[in-house]
């Protein structure tokens, strides 16, 4: 009703307001609460938005099932905003920000995103398993490949609405970012090979995203594309801006290089650990730590302290 006042329509907020009074005047305080929620319920179906809500929907239908039943809520904050299925998934639940919806491009776009992966769940054929945890090992490695996971899904996503011409200006560009930042061993032709396979390809199953997310000799299989050279897969690849840490997962702009005593000593802790994963100054210096109270036989403190580091960059 705010949007409707500021666009120099203030009857809906005219209407509220008296209906609203009425209310207050004329209903006991024991019936007010049911009063006031048939009141909302009218309200929100007179605005325009309810219309083109329902217009979204139903050209997101066209291209796949979705819940009979379908519940708008207000978010708050930009990462509150998404979509989830009821438990029985017979009912879908969309949360999302008064900013978003008021923005006709924003909310066709967000709707038309979130939507299709919820299609894609409902897809027997995409063998969805909730139950099942993308890592056994630690959280953080869970948090880890939980990025991948949404990262590479999201570039099958947009890359079929493109091809509907349904996608903003330099989404493929930000989700092309993203990709490199989770899989920074993979460089030039073969990261722009994934890209395009993920954009362009067979929308992935839930198996084969699970799978792709382990690794980049995983990846490369999934997608049918060489395997990046030995000696550009044992390190991170040196990226411009900030990227998250494989460990502490906050954004870092210096590398430690992982000497081979390194990698022993964060693989004591996380198996599945490679340095194609990189990992900041920060964590280097945490097992550095470690490592001085760790007995060598055969290098002192303060050499082991030395080989584990290995240097940084930026």
């Amino acid at each position: 009703m705010e949007g409707c006042a500021l666009a120099g329509e203030p009857g809906p907020k005219q209407d509220f307001r008296r209906a609203a009074d009425a209310i207050y005047r004329t209903v006991p305080l024991p019936k007010r609460q049911a009063a006031f929620f048939g009141l909302y319920q009218k309200t929100l179906a007179s605005l325009p938005h309810v219309r083109r809500l329902e217009a979204l929907l139903l050209g997101i239908e066209a291209h796949g099932s979705l819940p009979a039943s379908c519940a708008f809520f207000r978010a708050f904050k930009g990462e509150e905003e998404g979509a989830q299925l009821s438990e029985g998934r017979d009912m879908l639940g969309v949360r999302i920000r008064t900013e978003t919806l008021l923005d006709e491009a924003a909310c066709a776009f967000f709707l038309r995103h979130e939507l299709t992966h919820i299609q894609d769940l409902l897809d027997p054929s995409f063998h969805h398993d909730p139950r099942s945890p993308l890592a056994q090992e630690t959280p953080s490695e869970e948090s880890l490949l939980r990025d991948r996971y949404r990262t590479l899904w999201d570039l099958s996503v947009d890359g079929r609405l493109e091809r509907r011409e349904q996608l903003p200006p330099r989404m493929r560009e930000r989700r092309a970012a993203e990709f490199r930042a989770l899989f920074p061993a993979l460089e030039g032709e073969n990261a722009g090979s994934a890209i395009d396979a993920l954009w362009s390809g067979p929308r992935p199953s839930d198996p084969g995203l699970r799978r792709m997310v382990k690794g980049v000799p995983e990846l490369c299989a999934c997608l049918g594309i060489p395997l990046p050279a030995p000696a550009a897969a044992s390190r991170p690849a040196l990226r411009p801006g900030g990227a998250p840490c494989s460990l502490c997962r906050f954004t870092t702009f210096e590398w430690a290089d992982a000497s081979p005593a390194l990698t022993r000593a964060v693989r004591a802790d996380y198996p599945a650990w490679t340095p194609s994963l990189g990992l900041c100054t920060q964590c280097a210096n945490r097992y550095l730590l470690g490592a001085l109270f760790v007995p060598a036989p055969h290098l002192d403190d303060r050499t082991q302290a030395v080989s584990l580091t290995g240097g940084s960059r930026r």
